[in-house]
């Protein structure tokens, strides 16, 4: 059984080993995940760009909004200019936000969008109905045309820009990897809307012009600057332009500083919870900042080696409670053998005797417990001696028949006397060590 454990637990400290390894020398595809996220210094995150943008306008033309987009703008100081810039794959703002972002354009600030996929209010109310444009994807169209025709390795999208000073000659190219792997994606294009679906023309403070384009297969506008007021929006229906794996180079840079060269030198506001969507059904206000970001365990969470080491041990605390879930068994106390004192008793009382010199009494002693021997082992009655006894304790112990009967003889002897002397009791005693030493 206790080799059957053993077996159990090596099997177990092997599984972990194997799990360790597996995790700790596996690619590990988080790497490569498309999480556009600031603290994230992976290919997709959004850290460097965060970082640079921080260092530009810090320490006093730079915000950050972790909680309600509308009381984040209406509690700014109105005696400046601001830059609101949102990064993410899409913006969660309800009706109220978007009229505070109109209202905060149209006072001469600029709103800065870059999103892989816009719609709600924003799409619905701002692009379709004040500006007279909608927003279509030119991957799907063109995936469907040239399934069985083109390689894959051409699945790349090159992003340029209209105004002569700004374009470049070969345009920037960008796509989505994992390693030596192509990621299909999609770029987004803005069309315009159809003329049956206009409701009412274009204000006359309002203002467009297209800033840039995606020029792979289906050239599609992808960045339009819409005036609002004294103020403006500047819509990107792209953000993979700003992850660390594109900005890490030169192009890469070059084209985030053309298009950021069309947000005026203001203070900047980062918008760091409207990609969080924390409600169900309808638009509510964000319910507030979470904690759990500034905790230990995020921490440990957030890096590879301690996340694995905190894994390790909650799987090896989860082995360890179902091998020792069971009560162990109370140890057991050595019990000593009992000793045989009837021999101690009969030498003590033999001696006694002896010094006494009452050999006869002896010799009874000696008699009564030979007779309690045979009836123990041999299960014998000792009440009746006769030639069928003799016949049948010869037979089980072994003993020849003239040493048993000698022996028998002696007791009688000792029944009829009142006393012997030392050499018959020495006589007796020889005879029953015979006896002990070879029955069987």
């Amino acid at each position: 059984m206790k080799q059957n454990r053993n077996w159990i637990k090596l099997v177990a400290l092997l599984a972990i080993l194997l799990t360790a390894a597996y995790f700790l020398f596996k690619d590990d595809l988080s790497e490569w995940d498309y999480n556009l996220n600031k603290t994230k210094k992976n290919a997709y995150g959004t850290f460097l760009f965060y970082e640079l943008l921080k260092a530009k306008y810090q320490p006093n033309n730079f915000y950050e909004i972790e909680e309600s987009v509308v009381e984040s703008l209406r509690a700014l100081p109105t005696n400046k200019k601001y830059n609101y810039v949102f990064i993410n794959y899409a913006p969660y703002y309800d009706s109220a936000t978007i009229d505070t972002l109109c209202k905060f354009a149209h006072s001469g600030n600029t709103v800065f969008i870059s999103a892989e996929s816009i719609w709600g209010t924003l799409r619905d109310s701002i692009l379709n109905q004040l500006y007279h444009i909608d927003i279509k994807s030119s991957f799907d169209k063109f995936y469907e045309r040239n399934r069985d025709s083109i390689p894959e390795d051409v699945f790349v999208s090159n992003f340029n820009f209209i105004h002569p000073t700004l374009k470049h000659k070969t345009g920037y190219t960008y796509y989505r990897k994992y390693k030596a792997d192509t990621i299909y994606t999609y770029f987004n294009q803005f069309v315009p809307v159809v003329d049956s679906l206009i409701k009412q023309p274009i204000a006359s403070d309002n203002a467009l012009h297209f800033i840039g384009y995606e020029n792979s297969y289906d050239i599609g506008l992808n960045i339009v600057e819409l005036q609002h007021g004294n103020g403006k929006f500047v819509i990107m229906l792209s953000t993979i332009s700003f992850t660390n794996y594109f900005m890490r180079n030169k192009n890469g840079l070059e084209y985030v500083e053309k298009v950021l060269s069309y947000l005026p030198n203001s203070a900047t506001i980062w918008d760091n919870k409207s990609h969080i969507l924390d409600y169900k059904d309808t638009y509510k206000p964000p319910k507030g900042k979470s904690s759990f970001g500034e905790s230990p365990l995020y921490f440990i969470l957030q890096n590879k080696a301690l996340r694995w080491a905190w894994y390790l041990l909650i799987i090896g605390i989860l082995i360890y409670a179902i091998f020792h879930a069971k009560r162990r068994q109370r140890i057991i106390p050595i019990i000593e053998p009992k000793q045989n004192n009837s021999l101690k008793y009969v030498e003590t009382i033999g001696q006694l005797y002896l010094h006494e010199n009452e050999h006869i009494e002896i010799a009874t002693e000696m008699r009564n417990l030979f007779l309690n021997f045979i009836r123990q082992k041999y299960y014998l009655k000792t009440n009746e001696i006769d030639d069928v006894f003799f016949h049948t304790l010869a037979q089980k112990s072994t003993i020849e028949m003239e040493k048993i009967t000698s022996i028998f003889d002696d007791f009688r002897r000792i029944q009829k006397v009142q006393s012997i002397n030392q050499s018959f009791l020495q006589t007796l005693n020889h005879k029953l060590e015979y006896f002990y030493s070879n029955c069987k």
